[in-house]
């Protein structure tokens, strides 16, 4: 751990699919759930808790497109992660080069490299401990497998690679590597993400203003098939 953790408190509450990832020791790992559930949130804490804990180990945060990272998945980290972090100076951000993919730099030696699979000889070019793939049902099952054999950095007791997303049908690839036993599947609900839901099962404000959006495209969608 770097000089300054001691300095940083990050309160993070967890619980229900998210404790049971940030737990799960798995080679693969989906967390699935809809939107607002706090699926994506952690599976970051995951890797910037390992980060901060374990010297020189190597991470991989993936989309399909790097834009599409960029836009999304890294503003929640760079926001509501590693922003004590960042700020602090324990984090550094890494722009990349022609060579070399863009990466979070921790004091301790510890790496979080960040691509997309649109341009894969960037993502895949080292070795890593941990491989957190957001909206996954994005990915091929191709995809999926070739970022499992850069999963051989061999510096945390388990290796292991996560996804995060809500798989579309039955049919979808990742679906169906659950069903067969090879992925382990965790659950993740509205009322594992602290921002909407309070410890006794309670909307925060944040909260009800976020479901009274769901009902209202729920509403819509019906009033579209009637």
């Amino acid at each position: 751990v770097g000089p300054h953790v001691t300095d940083t408190i990050v309160r993070y509450e967890v619980r229900g699919g998210a404790q049971t990832l940030l737990k799960a020791r798995e080679s693969e790992v989906l967390i699935s759930g809809p939107a607002g559930t706090g699926k994506s949130l952690a599976a970051l804490y995951k890797l910037h808790l390992a980060c901060l804990n374990k010297p020189g180990i190597r991470c991989l945060i993936v989309r399909k497109t790097a834009v599409s990272l960029t836009s999304t998945t890294l503003v929640t980290y760079k926001k509501k992660v590693a922003a004590e972090a960042l700020s602090a100076g324990i984090v550094h951000w890494y722009g990349g080069s022609q060579s070399e993919a863009a990466s979070f730099i921790y004091d301790n030696g510890s790496v979080i490299v960040v691509g997309g699979m649109d341009k894969p000889e960037r993502v895949l070019s080292s070795e890593y401990d941990l491989i957190f793939a957001d909206e996954a049902t994005q990915l091929t099952v191709t995809d999926w497998e070739t970022l499992g054999t850069r999963l051989r950095n061999g510096l945390l007791s388990f290796q292991q690679q996560i996804a995060a997303c809500n798989p579309d049908s039955p049919q979808h690839w990742i679906k169906q590597r659950a069903d067969a036993g090879t992925v382990r599947m965790i659950l993740s609900r509205h009322a594992d993400n602290p921002a909407y839901v309070t410890a006794d099962g309670k909307l925060t404000a944040q909260g009800r203003d976020y479901m009274a959006k769901l009902d209202a495209i729920h509403d819509a969608v019906l009033a579209q098939h009637r």
